[in-house]
């Protein structure tokens, strides 16, 4: 890892938490930063217009150059432009918030989050990183593998325990992902996120392997998961009929 890119990340994540002006000194200390360090690394943000300083002691805030920058390149995503209103259209159709999400070695990356409106809901953020074992999106990619390279990737990834519902045991997690295969999704049940339970189904564009996964409260979403499997495999396949 680059030291200097996880710091410059470290301060735009802490601004986004904090949502307010901050010194120099607030800086250092909230990221546990030499002030040195947090002052070169403000000055040269400062310096290319991704910060600005209110005033004498009153703090730094950012400028709207990084939003512009995102939304730029957001936009310009052709895979997210095709696949939003598919997705949308599934979290207005469950009223549970739907992900997509790609591989990224040992985990789920979630490259995109349409979130319900329900006030109690399932709530990840755009560019989280989750475990492959106890997540329906991770496992939904686990039964993209053949029996072997599912028994070596199982054999390699840290199984650890985030509920008291995580299964750690190989041989039953081979056995749950395959009675998933059989009907094109996979879910969990309070194993990563006690009261939450998602379903989530493996696609594939062009060369590469997705993931779309419902996730929401267990009370309110168990009830209906078959219904919500059903419409889960319906965008699944309307996505794969757009990206042909």
């Amino acid at each position: 890892m680059v030291k200097t890119a996880d710091r410059t990340l470290d301060v735009i994540e802490l601004f986004a938490r904090e949502k307010r002006s901050l010194t120099l000194s607030e800086i250092a200390a909230l990221l546990s930063m030499p002030v040195s360090s947090s002052h070169g690394l403000i000055k040269t943000l400062q310096a290319r217009g991704y910060l600005y300083e209110l005033g004498r002691r009153q703090g730094y805030y950012p400028t709207r150059k990084l939003a512009i920058m995102v939304a730029a390149i957001t936009a310009a995503s052709p895979l997210l432009q095709t696949l939003a209103p598919v997705l949308s259209a599934l979290r207005d159709a469950t009223h549970e918030t739907v992900v997509l999400g790609k591989r990224q070695g040992d985990g789920i990356t979630y490259l995109d989050v349409f979130e319900c409106v329900q006030s109690v809901r399932f709530s990840p953020e755009v560019g989280e990183f989750k475990p492959l074992h106890c997540t329906a999106s991770g496992k939904a990619i686990l039964s993209t593998l053949s029996p072997a390279q599912l028994e070596k990737t199982l054999s390699q990834l840290d199984l650890k325990s985030f509920t008291d519902r995580t299964l750690t045991d190989t041989k039953l997690l081979t056995q749950q992902i395959a009675e998933g295969q059989k009907k094109g999704w996979q879910f969990v049940l309070g194993e990563h996120i006690p009261m939450l339970m998602s379903i989530a189904a493996p696609i594939q564009v062009g060369a590469d392997g997705y993931v779309v996964a419902i996730g929401g409260p267990i009370e309110r979403f168990r009830p209906l998961m078959e219904q919500h499997a059903s419409k889960l495999m319906e965008a699944c396949a309307a996505i794969e009929r757009l990206t042909r």
